[in-house]
């Protein structure tokens, strides 16, 4: 059987759930991605992977009015992209779960949805401090681009729809209780990350870092609302010369990134470090050299049904994790990780130093996050989860 998995947009970091998605069921199924390209290339982390098969149209013209009529045609192509047996549809967007609609409907395929945040409360959270004007303004253009991921209309009309799927996967709890379907968490191939196959001494000397230091590590895409301007204020605070604070997958085109960069070298200097996107399969060398992983989620409405993929990561490497209270959090790390109420100021710093002087405990909890990560949230795991789900079309297919 060959699954036609439908991605918003290859060119940005919503593939990398599709990406996930798509390695696992690799393992079953013949299977392709495919979808729009909103930048100039396949997304940076995953394009060196030659195992997985793309399908894209790059859209040009998007940005401006002359451009909207060019941008909906370029974008409905992909429909004729799509011959795999069933498609399975990567958010409830119009790029991915709009085409997956029109495609089910004009070629009679079997269509699975896949929902691993709530788009419609990051638009909500965008909209909360517009004017009317603004906002206004901001009706009539998601009305003009319906492509956008932003786009309000697309985002509305797509969650409404979204319940006459009868297959789901999400990724949390939260969007369990909201649309149904099977929980597929973004887990993580505890073979490869694995910290028994890396060097930590190693990759620290190529950065620099002396074996004295501590390294408290940020791992993933920097955002406004994952608490990092919070996390250099405590550790100003701490004004401890031993700890470095490391943040892996900066871009360096993103004004939020550039902000970032230049707050924390004002706040704390040397003891900063950065490094831009990682492929993904350099990730676990890098989190292997950290001596805490920190995890912030400021909670709001963007971020309730939002979880970290990065979790994951920390888990499967033996890492002492500290994370806030969002979403699923406190359930997975409980007995292997410490949590922290919404970037609270005090309880992190003390959360930190407990860390940082007590080396035994620190480790005994990294070792408790990778037994729990390999018996609840591995790929062994996902993949038999997928199965009860696509089972039945491959049956049905050849029976």
């Amino acid at each position: 059987m060959k699954i036609s998995i439908l991605n918003a947009n290859l060119s940005n970091n919503c593939l990398g759930r599709t990406y996930l998605l798509a390695k696992i069921l690799q393992r079953n199924y013949e299977v392709e991605i495919i979808g729009p390209m909103f930048g100039s290339k396949i997304w940076q982390p995953v394009i060196w992977d030659k195992s997985i098969t793309y399908k894209s149209i790059k859209i040009r013209g998007s940005l401006k009015s002359k451009g909207l009529l060019r941008s909906y045609f370029q974008t409905t192509r992909l429909i004729n992209m799509i011959d795999g047996d069933v498609i399975y549809a990567n958010k409830n967007l119009f790029t991915s779960f709009g085409i997956g609609l029109f495609t089910k409907i004009i070629k009679n395929k079997p269509l699975v949805l896949d929902i691993d945040d709530w788009q419609m409360g990051f638009v909500k959270n965008n909209i909360r401090n517009q004017s009317k004007s603004e906002f206004y303004k901001y009706l009539i253009d998601s009305a003009k681009r319906l492509y956008r991921v932003d786009s309000f209309w697309s985002n509305l009309v797509s969650e409404k729809l979204s319940y006459l799927v009868k297959d789901k996967t999400v990724s949390n709890s939260f969007l369990k209780e909201k649309f149904g379907g099977t929980i597929i968490v973004h887990g993580k191939d505890t073979d490869f990350f694995n910290p028994e196959n890396f060097d930590m001494k190693k990759t620290r000397e190529k950065y620099g870092i002396g074996n004295d230091k501590k390294v408290i590590m940020f791992s993933g895409s920097p955002r406004a609302h994952k608490g990092l301007e919070d996390l250099v204020d405590v550790i100003a605070k701490i004004n401890n010369n031993n700890i470095i604070l490391f943040v892996v997958g900066i871009d360096n085109n993103d004004i939020y990134c550039k902000n970032l960069i230049n707050y924390a070298e004002r706040k704390i200097k040397k003891s900063f470090k950065w490094v831009n996107m990682q492929a993904f399969e350099k990730i676990p060398e890098f989190i292997n050299m950290a001596d805490l992983i920190v995890i912030l989620q400021k909670k709001n409405i963007a971020t309730i049904g939002q979880l970290p993929a990065k979790i994951f990561d920390a888990m499967a490497m033996a890492k002492p994790i500290i994370a806030t209270n969002v979403n699923d959090m406190a359930e997975i790390l409980d007995g292997c990780g410490i949590i922290v109420e919404n970037c609270d100021s005090d309880q992190l710093e003390k959360s930190i130093n407990y860390i940082i002087k007590n080396s035994k405990e620190a480790k005994e909890m990294g070792i408790r996050a990778r037994e729990k990560c390999i018996a609840k949230y591995s790929w062994d795991i996902m993949e038999k989860e997928l199965l009860k789900v696509f089972d039945k079309y491959d049956k049905s297919i050849h029976s």
